[in-house]
């Protein structure tokens, strides 16, 4: 399943929700972690960030990409394109922003094939509408949104490269992660996005009819998966990283709304094109590599409620949160491009 040696150091390519849960949590685990992000605002919280080193910069400026990765062992890419619903409008600035920064990294692992790259995909868009449920990692990919496009587009370059040039790659494939650290004024994350409209008092403008399934991951758990499949160099290809079960976006939003103790407010939206109709991601493959049993859902609400609770979040911002769901590609929480901002 993998190799005896243990990759120290890491570059860990954006520092999103995503990023930063996998950063903090591999420093834990004991490795040397080193972030490249363009955030300029991460720097005034490196006195949290003990033990992780921060340049600040464009992954794909091959220059700075290079100072970047001088020494590392392991590269994790998880910066991210447009928001789906943007990169259904603009499928070309998509394109741009999610496979810019891969290729370059690829172009320099090319070069340094020591080092390897874990790849943060899109469980919850790259196999479509699936022919069944629980998907499956060799089930067909057959993505309908401009998203999972460039997100499968990125997972094809990925195994391409490794093939070509003899380095490990790695490609996690998420479901809908939430969890603590996640922003809710996005429009990306209908965890996050409930938490906050509710208490407010605010409605949820969900599109379609709420009963789209999606399978719902804790970000630790994603957090700890990846974080052990790095460290122990396991070598698992392409994974799927979810919860293995399903739960609709109405019966969320009742189970949010009964931790707070209010009653969702609900306005529907017209369902989109682009928009999958459920989606749940088998995790067997996960589970015969390493012991993974993932938050129950409603654990995992109570776990986010409680973080708000205690302030984690700015309380004066719920009222700016924009109120649409996008419930079919709310799948990863990466770094978001400039141009999504």
């Amino acid at each position: 399943m993998g190799s005896n040696r243990r990759s120290r150091r890491v570059l860990v390519v954006g520092w999103g929700f995503l990023g930063a849960a996998l950063g903090n949590r591999m420093r834990d685990e004991g490795l040397e972690v080193r972030v490249l992000t363009r955030t300029e605002s991460t720097r005034t919280h490196a006195a949290r960030l003990a033990g992780i080193s921060v340049v600040i910069g464009d992954a794909g400026d091959p220059v700075i990409l290079a100072e970047s990765m001088e020494g590392v062992d392991h590269v994790l890419c998880a910066a991210g394109g447009l928001l789906p619903l943007a990169a259904a409008e603009q499928p070309l600035a998509d394109a741009q922003a999610a496979l810019a920064p891969l290729l370059t990294i690829l172009e320099h692992l090319r070069h340094r094939p020591c080092a390897s790259l874990a790849f943060l995909s899109s469980g919850g868009t790259v196999y479509g509408n699936p022919k069944r449920v629980p998907a499956r990692e060799d089930d067909p990919v057959e993505p309908v949104s401009s998203y999972g496009v460039s997100r499968l587009a990125g997972e094809l370059y990925a195994a391409m490269y490794a093939r070509t040039y003899g380095f490990p790659v790695r490609i996690f494939r998420l479901s809908n992660v939430y969890g603590p650290g996640q922003s809710p004024d996005r429009s990306q994350g209908a965890v996050a996005v409930f938490i906050h409209r509710i208490a407010a008092g605010l409605p949820l403008q969900i599109v379609g009819d709420g009963t789209a399934m999606r399978d719902y991951v804790h970000v630790a758990d994603v957090a700890e998966a990846v974080t052990r499949v790095v460290a122990e160099d396991l070598d698992v290809g392409i994974v799927n990283v979810g919860s293995g079960r399903g739960h609709t976006v109405l019966a969320v939003a009742r189970q949010v709304g009964e931790i707070i103790g209010a009653q969702p407010i609900l306005d529907f939206l017209p369902a989109r094109s682009h928009d999958v109709a459920s989606i749940v991601l088998d995790i067997t493959k996960l589970t015969s590599f390493l012991d993974y049993a993932p938050i129950d859902l409603q654990q995992g609400l109570q776990l986010t409620w409680h973080h708000v609770m205690a302030g984690q979040l700015a309380a004066d911002r719920v009222a700016t949160f924009s109120p649409v769901i996008q419930v079919a590609a709310e799948a990863d929480g990466l770094e978001p491009a400039a141009a999504a901002s």
